[in-house]
């Protein structure tokens, strides 16, 4: 069955189109075009994503421990919106609270999420790295995967680039992955 993503010959096997979409796997420090948002891997506390830098509180301790004894954590699967430049989108994808810290309904749900907020925003480009990669075991080609499955059944207006963002050395498997996925669903 020909797939739906065609791969671009003079991208090596990286770049390939699903409908009207063009799909790149690339790394990290070579973004293949500029893009509007970029997703971020998160947890429920917003740990994970939390600059290094501590300021000095204004708040006493007992007011610090107060307030985050009231936060609620986020809810896993659900995409948050950091204003940023470009725009990040918090995928909450990890609880750690539990083991392992993600499950793959999570990380589906968030990349649905991603794409429903970046449609809704009326973006043309987005980042989408290897949810679940950087903070937990799990191997890129699983997600690739899952993200295969939940783009293969988007509907897209007004999203035109996905970089999907690859540990270096590896974007001609993922792209191989992508496209046997698309292709299956078709």
């Amino acid at each position: 069955m020909p797939s739906k993503l065609s791969l671009i010959s003079d991208d090596y096997g990286r770049a390939g189109r699903l409908g009207r979409v063009h799909v790149v796997v690339a790394p990290e420090d070579q973004p293949p075009f500029s893009i509007n948002a970029i997703a971020v891997e998160e947890d429920t506390h917003l740990l994970l994503s939390s600059e290094g830098a501590i300021d000095e509180p204004k708040e006493t301790f007992a007011e610090l421990v107060s307030a985050a004894a009231e936060r609620q954590p986020e809810t896993p699967g659900s995409v948050l919106v950091r204003k940023a430049e470009p725009l990040e989108f918090l995928a909450i994808v990890h609880d750690i609270d539990c083991e392992p810290t993600w499950c793959e309904a999570w990380i589906a749900s968030a990349i649905n999420g991603i794409v429903e907020e970046a449609e809704w925003r009326q973006l043309e480009a987005i980042g989408m790295p290897l949810l679940g990669t950087r903070h937990g075991h799990i191997e890129g080609r699983r997600v690739a995967l899952w993200l295969a499955r939940c783009l293969s059944r988007a509907r897209f207006r007004h999203l035109k680039r996905i970089w999907v963002v690859a540990p270096p050395g590896s974007e001609t498997e993922l792209m191989w992955v992508l496209r046997n996925e698309f292709g299956a669903r078709r």
